[in-house]
């Protein structure tokens, strides 16, 4: 029973981690690709201030693919980098796409 419970949470914290990752670089790669008026006309931080967080973010839920505590999804650190991709992704993504249009990038 203990082997196949220590699976189930291997699987989970694989998933986590590699869902973190793509998610993150997500978040990077639209960031990127929106114009940077429409960061402050959205009344949010400038475009440069949020690719920042969303690279930073990127990074520690990439570097929670390797093995080790340290970024593991169950620590503190990779917690407060899915807030910061999430935050992004529901509150800044919307309001970003609604003043510049949904295909108007750069």
């Amino acid at each position: 029973m203990g082997i196949v419970v220590l699976q189930i949470m291997y699987s989970i914290n694989l998933v986590l981690a590699y869902g973190g990752a793509v998610l993150g670089v997500f978040c990077v790669i639209d960031a990127a690709s929106r114009r940077g008026d429409a960061f402050p006309a959205a009344d949010k931080q400038t475009k440069a201030t949020w690719l920042g967080i969303t690279v930073a973010c990127a990074v520690v839920l990439g570097l929670a693919i390797l093995p080790g505590p340290v970024f593991a999804p169950q620590s503190l650190l990779w917690l407060a980098a899915m807030i910061g991709v999430l935050v992004y992704l529901v509150d800044v993504r919307p309001n970003v796409k609604r003043v510049s249009g949904p295909h108007n990038h750069w």
